[in-house]
């Protein structure tokens, strides 16, 4: 991952409306539209996806999140956009090359 924690609270911000002053028009566009609901699956169709995120429903309005990992990297982002909350997490964890995960990662 090539980004800070700061980089992903500043790019959460833009999704809220936080941040330094007003954004620009079509940077508003752009993140309502990544928002738009564009998928419904699971029971009842509750589980809903956007362009870039997953988004469940909650009685406090929609959450919504992603995460992803890499090896030796991981990171996780949400916001619920009703009320400007925004997570950030990220962790690194340590892979030693004798262990067996490491050796079915990199024989090719």
């Amino acid at each position: 991952m090539r980004s800070t924690p700061l980089d992903l609270l500043t790019f959460l911000e833009a999704h809220v409306g936080g941040g330094a002053g007003p954004r620009e028009p079509a940077l508003g566009a752009a993140l309502t539209e990544v928002t738009r609901p564009v998928l419904r699956r699971g029971l009842h169709h509750t589980h809903t996806h956007t362009l870039t995120w997953f988004q469940h429903p909650t009685p406090y309005g929609p959450v919504l999140f992603h995460a992803g990992a890499t090896l030796g990297q991981q990171a996780f982002l949400g916001f619920r956009p009703q009320t400007g909350l925004v997570v950030a997490a990220t962790a690194t964890r340590r892979v030693h090359r004798g262990t067996r995960s490491w050796r079915r990662r990199t024989d090719c």
